[in-house]
């Protein structure tokens, strides 16, 4: 046999005992041994209580994990690079065609054939969106498509968001309701609203997982309060002071700093006690902080007074305030924290700082009026109110005292960024994991676009359908070692119903594994897909008088929302009577959801008017639609009837 991967070691197995769909059975599991490496395979569900020994079933959320070993199990195998697909297997399919080294090498090569039913090894774009929800895709040969995954609906508008470290929670501030949702990103759904007793506007998370922070805006009597990450209980509820927020935790997770525009002012917040430990009164106007974790020091910038105050993370003391001019907007600590990124909207500059020093080393020119800083590994990103265009700054040339800095830029897009920033303070430019590439979200074009480092303009865009991003966010999937060594791990959502090949590929030395993995059908879910779209209503027919027509109408409405459906080319009414007399139309739209056809009964008798929509699955008898009764004679008044 000769195999796509030069070298590589194929192993199959008889694998029907792996997973048996039957009651009492072990969660699926399954140990090989080749090479000097022991891999063991195993899965379960996510969170979902009282399931062990249940077969797992379409839209299942699964942990999947290998564990890489010596033979022995004791010595964890770290830092491999390990991938992992599932493909459904499919009736008429050449039995060679399921060999794992075959469904590899069309995984790996990709392309417009070489897409798996479910790839272990991919990322998930989310997009907060301007009509309250959260679109999640699927991003799809090679960027030139997507795929929705999910549209998640808030109560209202999300403001900020964070997710838990490891991504398996998204909370999204929602001001307006005074709540704070919970996003299960296993799901994509919300698991649980916060009833955060403040209009939630600034979220941060503490390192250590502990606590999340939410600072609350627009009340006369400020707050921040703290709840349980785990649980989503209050612990505590801590007056602030007056304004707009920025949220900053040390890397301790001893402390959070919280400052207050309105009061000049920063509430220093101890998390072991729960309590206010400070205030600090600061320059004018705070509007940004950051913390960099090699000085252990918090930099916060004061618009009005064209300040940086510098404060000493272990005394609570301020230490030094740099000055700069007035316009400060955005203050961000480069990967490592030895240096610091400000931004300053009125004089289009943006200024380093070195951490070591707390001094202002080099400026340079951008675009114009700059509003926020992003970092990948290699450049800092800054977008801009009044400008398109994103300007990047190599992070290798900062600490050259001094020395200007060398700006490049790129279109994103056909607005400025900045435009909507009042909407939400997230982060529009966010990096991808292990793609030395960037997501822009633009709310204007209605899109996200994808920049690799080093091109002129954007790759590609991703659809975001038709809905506006306010800001962007990655979950990555990608099968890796997620805090226990040795072990490479993802969740993913289970497709459709069938038997799966979970194909398995180590880089070095090169495995191709083969586990089957069994999918039962989902009883909710197939009720919902062989459920109606729409709720048809029947109105009060027109009773006419004898030998003269009818006209029978109906409501057409979404059965999710209750919104008016418009647009039916294909809504076809029968109308019958007792006997073998019949009559078909196509309904044509009044408007506002509303649908006639108008027939002449030929005598007295019932009349039922039986509806069908192929393009919204409503089909001709079903006993969950509607059937309208007229009894056309002049002395008789029509009766109109539901049938559930």
């Amino acid at each position: 046999m000769t195999s796509f991967f030069p070298r590589t070691l194929l192993v199959f197995f008889s694998l029907a005992p792996l997973i048996a769909l039957t009651a009492g059975d072990e969660t699926p599991r399954r140990t090989i041994e080749q090479k000097g490496i022991r891999v063991t395979f195993d899965a379960a569900r996510v969170a979902v209580p009282d399931a062990r020994g249940e077969p797992f079933q379409e839209a299942d959320a699964v942990h999947f994990r290998f564990t890489l070993t010596d033979p022995a199990g004791k010595v964890p195998i770290r830092g491999a690079t390990a991938r992992a697909w599932l493909s459904l297997r499919r009736e008429g399919e050449i039995p060679a065609a399921n060999a794992p080294n075959v469904k590899a090498a069309r995984f790996i090569t990709g392309g417009i054939f070489g897409q798996a039913d479910l790839d272990l090894n991919s990322f998930y774009v989310l997009a907060l969106n301007s009509d309250a929800t959260i679109s999640v895709v699927d991003p799809l040969f090679g960027f030139g498509n997507t795929k929705l995954l999910a549209l998640i609906p808030l109560p209202a508008n999300g403001y900020d968001w964070v997710m838990t470290e490891d991504q398996a929670k998204l909370f999204v501030s929602i001001p307006e309701k005074k709540q704070i949702a919970v996003i299960d990103t296993s799901r994509w759904e919300v698991s649980h609203l916060i009833e955060a007793g403040l209009r939630p506007a600034r979220l941060a998370l503490q390192p250590d997982g502990q606590y999340l922070w939410a600072a609350g805006e627009g009340e006369s009597s400020a707050s921040a309060a703290a709840f349980r990450v785990d649980t989503f209980a209050s612990v505590a509820t801590l007056p602030i002071g007056r304004g707009q927020h920025a949220v900053t935790v040390t890397r301790n997770s001893a402390f959070v700093f919280v400052t207050n525009g309105d009061d000049d002012s920063i509430s220093i917040i101890d998390t072991r006690a729960l309590a206010k430990a400070k205030e600090i009164k600061i320059g004018r106007g705070p509007v940004a902080a950051a913390y960099s974790e090699l000085a252990e020091a918090l930099y916060v910038c004061a618009n009005d007074a064209g300040e940086i105050a510098v404060l000493d993370a272990k005394t609570l003391a301020l230490t030094k305030t740099i000055k700069t001019k007035p316009g400060l907007a955005d203050i961000a600590a480069a990967p490592g924290g030895r240096h610091l990124l400000a931004v300053n909207r009125k004089t289009d500059t943006v200024e380093v700082i070195d951490a070591s020093s707390a001094e202002i080393i080099q400026t340079g020119t951008v675009g114009k009026a700059p509003f926020q800083i992003s970092f990948s590994a290699e450049l800092a990103y800054i977008n801009h109110l009044g400008s398109s265009e994103i300007f990047m700054l190599p992070l290798a040339q900062f600490g050259r005292r001094g020395q200007p800095l060398s700006v490049v830029t790129f279109p994103a897009g056909q607005h400025p960024l900045g435009e909507t920033w009042q909407g939400s303070p997230a982060a529009r430019v966010v990096p991808l994991p292990g793609e030395g590439a960037v997501l822009v979200a633009d709310t204007r074009d209605r899109a996200i676009y994808f920049y690799k480092e080093g091109m002129a303009a954007p790759m590609g865009t991703f659809s975001n359908y038709k809905r506006e991003p306010m800001a962007v966010q990655v979950v990555d999937r990608s099968l890796r070692e997620r805090g226990t060594p040795g072990v490479y791990e993802t969740v993913a959502k289970l497709g459709k119903p069938g038997v799966y090949d979970v194909i398995f590929f180590l880089d070095s030395p090169k495995i191709v594994d083969g586990f089957e993995l069994a999918v039962a059908p989902n009883a909710k879910l197939e009720a919902e897909r062989n459920a109606p779209k729409v709720v048809i209503t029947p109105l009060a027919p027109t009773v006419p008088a004898k030998g003269a027509a009818a006209t029978f109408r109906f409501r057409v409405t979404d059965n999710k929302n209750a919104a008016p459906v418009t647009g039916l080319r294909d809504l076809l009414i029968v109308i019958m009577a007792p006997g073998n007399w019949h009559e078909r139309q196509v309904a044509k739209e009044e408007g506002d959801g509303i649908y006639s056809v108008t027939v002449t009964p030929p005598q007295a008798g019932i009349y039922y008017a039986h509806p069908q929509c192929l393009s919204l699955n409503v089909q001709f008898g079903s006993p969950h639609y509607p059937v309208l009764r007229i009894t056309p004679v002049n002395s008789v008044s029509a009766a109109a009837n539901q049938k559930e």
